[in-house]
């Protein structure tokens, strides 16, 4: 993170001694009572990674002009463990007050929605978002409800959400640096709900997707591969299927996702997939950071001296957080035709006010990024 970072508000550490887990809850802030973000779940997880993740809640909150501060859990356990199911409901047990009626929660890396919302219940809370609607009682958890079930062409609105968002802030990033998207070409770093989903509306657009990196390594086609046909030989971890590729693919090591040129590349997938030593291979215009933290700070601050534009993951990934807490305050109507219009507009007209700040005061994105929000925070908290 750039510039320097405020204190949180409050950190509380967790121990599981039956199961030999450990975590961590962070808020980062609290606006008019209350604050959002993830209960992440994977080995190795520190208490400074928690912290920065919820400053990037905060700010991501306030870029979508939501009253809520940024607040992150994140437990240090293997979620593959048969385990996994206790130990998550015994954290969320232990932080129960705030779920209750200043944090609203849900899944991230690691966790599942069903899952979180089936261990609230067994700990005595209505919802993970239980905070947010308590004003309503009943009938803000079945607008919720109502929302959160619906499907588009089949598919979950749950599922489609984050990778739609990175796809409508990709299509205003290039409109605004004068890239245009109909035969752009694109690279992608993760097939699963964000990727897949990117990858679905950007094809749709007229983008030529043409490598696609899953866990197996990368899949080229310059021609542009067959989005489609890769989404139905995926599984629900995002592995695309090598046996099932259609003609013209081909398959490469895993970093050709990032040495191909083309126009956009849009890491959806792990942390400081970009650094300090691999950056020199990056040959694009525009990088939409889908994942969370995709390049290190050392990563962004080269590609954008060498002239790359980077939209931030607290911008370009948001669209999943919208919909949690668009429902909550009252923005969107639990019916696709608002979840999907009321998106595209707020995260399409920050994606264009950033990237014209950053241009107009010769700011990196992330700082023109970080200016937006802090001055909303600050507005928010007089």
């Amino acid at each position: 993170m750039s510039g320097a970072a405020t204190a949180p508000y409050l950190v509380s550490e967790w121990h599981d001694h039956a199961n030999g887990a450990h975590g961590w809850f962070v808020i980062d802030r609290l606006v008019e009572g209350m604050c959002s973000g993830g209960i992440r779940m994977r080995p190795g997880v520190t208490v400074d990674e928690v912290s920065d993740l919820a400053r990037t809640m905060s700010h991501k909150m306030a870029v979508l002009d939501i009253p809520y501060g940024g607040a992150k859990s994140g437990i240090d356990y293997d979620p593959a463990s048969a385990q996994a199911p206790a130990v998550l409901r015994g954290f969320i047990e232990a932080i129960r007050p705030f779920i209750a009626e200043r944090y609203a929660t849900g899944a991230d890396l690691g966790t599942r929605e069903d899952d979180i919302i089936a261990a609230c219940q067994l700990v005595g809370l209505t919802h993970p978002l239980q905070a947010g609607f308590k004003a309503d009682g009943g009938a803000g958890l079945r607008r919720v409800k109502q929302a959160l079930a619906l499907n588009s062409e089949g598919v979950p609105i749950t599922e489609l959400m984050a990778g739609y968002g990175v796809a409508e802030c990709t299509m205003e990033a290039a409109d605004v640096i004068g890239l245009p998207l109909r035969g752009a070409t694109v690279a992608l770093q993760g097939f699963g709900n964000v990727g897949g989903a990117a990858a679905r509306y950007l094809d749709r657009a007229g983008a030529r997707i043409t490598v696609i990196a899953d866990i197996e390594g990368a899949i080229l086609d310059p021609s542009g591969l067959d989005v489609p046909r890769l989404l139905a030989i995926r599984d629900r971890f995002g592995h695309i299927d090598r046996s099932r590729l259609p003609p013209g693919a081909r398959r490469a090591p895993e970093p050709a996702w990032i040495e191909q040129p083309v126009d956009i590349i849009i890491p959806a997938a792990v942390g400081n997939a970009i650094r300090a030593d691999n950056q020199a291979g990056v040959r694009c215009r525009l990088l939409v950071e889908a994942a969370n933290n995709p390049l290190t700070d050392q990563a962004e601050a080269e590609l954008e001296r060498r002239g790359v534009t980077v939209l931030p993951d607290f911008v370009a990934n948001a669209a999943a957080a919208f919909l949690f807490c668009g429902l909550l305050e009252k923005r969107l109507e639990p019916n696709l035709e608002s979840i999907f219009t009321v998106t595209s507009r707020q995260l399409r007209g920050t994606t264009r006010e950033l990237l014209e700040r950053a241009r107009r005061e010769r700011l990196s994105s992330r700082r023109a990024a970080e200016a937006i929000a802090e001055a909303r925070l600050r507005a928010r908290q007089r």
